[in-house]
């Protein structure tokens, strides 16, 4: 089953445009990988008449110090963002590394059609 029919198709959430104006789609594992991206940045319940059960819990520790507690809260709200998202089959790892450019989190997962990825989250707008 080619991985369109898996993850779907969407349009680009980084605003690209095409040469005549079009907006762009990502499709396959790409869409997958975006999709998994916005629902973890968006707020839980930012979207109350569609679905509201959207989004995750990370913006509940925005400005607050970044201790070994609220890293383990974060990793949790992470984690339960992630298993929430219907393209991931396993989290097999999460790490948070706070680095001169601000707090990142590395994602190791397992998809739905065995594909592992790596996908990274800039969290430098919550915790910069």
């Amino acid at each position: 089953m080619p991985n369109e029919e898996i993850y779907g198709v969407d349009y680009s959430s980084n605003g690209g445009v095409s040469s005549t104006g079009d907006i762009l789609c990502v499709e396959g594992l790409e869409n997958a990988k975006q999709a998994i991206r916005n629902a973890l940045i968006t707020p839980l319940g930012s979207y109350p008449s569609v679905d509201d059960e959207y989004g995750s819990e990370i913006y509940t520790l925005q400005g607050e110090d970044l201790t070994s507690n609220q890293l383990q809260a974060l990793t949790v709200h992470i984690q339960n963002g992630l298993l929430k998202e219907e393209r991931v089959k396993e989290i097999q790892n999460i790490e948070l590394k706070l680095e001169p450019e601000g707090l990142k989190a590395y994602l190791h997962v397992l998809l739905v059609n065995d594909a592992e990825e790596e996908m990274t989250l800039d969290m430098e707008d919550l915790y910069g």
